[in-house]
């Protein structure tokens, strides 16, 4: 074959490898994993959009509404492990790889700690904490096959500074970056990368603003007062970030060739994760902290 022609030939297959790279979204029905199941479809990825109880004939018209060849929308129940193999399962027999895992999937509880039940402790870890772990344990063999892959882990500025009176939330996005971190160093070998995201809020409808107040106020709990004087509560914020911002920062990171183990979404948080690993006494994250709600 003139060289010419091989050279065409590696071209446009190096280009349909690229564009068919596989990505699979956990929590993709609303919010950021919505944004960023959409808009990677968009720019060409096959992308498996996880959704919870859906129905055969609801995913379907998902998959129409899109337009898109590359989005396809999966039942998947990050805290069922028979729907996370079966969903797992599903993707590597139409596709025969799975590069990119997002787990996306997330819930928050709002109040301080004596206004939180255990059972809601309980069920923010099974789905912040332990679905990742369902999640990584089922896509880990794949990955390892294929000496690639790439983990990203949407979880919060809460993770390394917790805004106050979302302790069991901060403490769930805390446990997953420790075990995101542990990852990456262990499966560097079999070049899998893991990646954190830490976004501040988002405009979606797990982020605190009004239902955080509403059940502050509910609840008679003595942060409120803090918050709605510090502007927290206020929905149109200019702190707070559209899922669209998230989805491009997540396409940055699958086409990175070397990704870092820590992503921040906005310039403030960046500072805020200076601030905080720069002083290992963790007194200037406190100190900011009492300053803005005058304590």
């Amino acid at each position: 074959m003139p060289k010419i022609l091989l050279s065409l030939l590696i071209s446009v297959l190096s280009f349909d490898l690229a564009a068919k790279e596989v990505v699979l979204v956990t929590g993709a029905s609303r919010g950021i994993g919505h944004a960023i199941a959409e808009y990677l479809a968009e720019e060409g990825y096959r992308v498996y959009a996880g959704v919870r109880k859906a129905s055969p004939t609801h995913l379907a018209e998902a998959a129409l509404q899109k337009h898109s060849s590359n989005y396809f929308p999966i039942e998947l129940d990050v805290q069922d492990e028979n729907s996370v193999a079966k969903a797992i399962e599903h993707v590597f027999m139409k596709e025969g790889r799975l590069d990119v895992l997002v787990n996306n999937a997330g819930i928050m509880v709002y109040g301080s700690l004596e206004n939180v039940t255990v059972e809601e402790v309980e069920k923010v870890f099974d789905v912040n904490f332990l679905g990742p772990i369902r999640m990584a344990q089922a896509v880990l063999p794949i990955m390892r096959g294929q000496k690639s892959g790439k983990i990203i882990q949407i979880s919060s500025r809460s993770g390394f500074r917790p805004l106050p009176s979302l302790s069991v939330y901060a403490a769930s996005k805390f446990a997953l970056e420790g075990l995101s971190e542990t990852m990456a160093a262990t499966l560097a070998p079999w070049n899998i990368h893991v990646s954190l995201v830490e976004p501040g809020p988002v405009n979606t409808d797990l982020d605190f603003l009004s239902p955080y107040g509403s059940r502050l106020a509910r609840d008679n709990d003595p942060f409120y007062p803090m918050f709605e004087g510090a502007g927290l509560l206020d929905p149109v914020s200019p702190i707070v970030q559209q899922p669209m911002e998230i989805a491009r920062l997540v396409m940055e990171i699958i086409e990175s060739e070397k990704p870092h183990l820590r992503y921040q979404t906005t310039p403030l948080i960046e500072r805020q994760a200076a601030s905080r690993f720069v002083d290992p006494t963790g007194d200037s994250s406190l100190a900011e902290w009492k300053n803005a709600f005058n304590w």
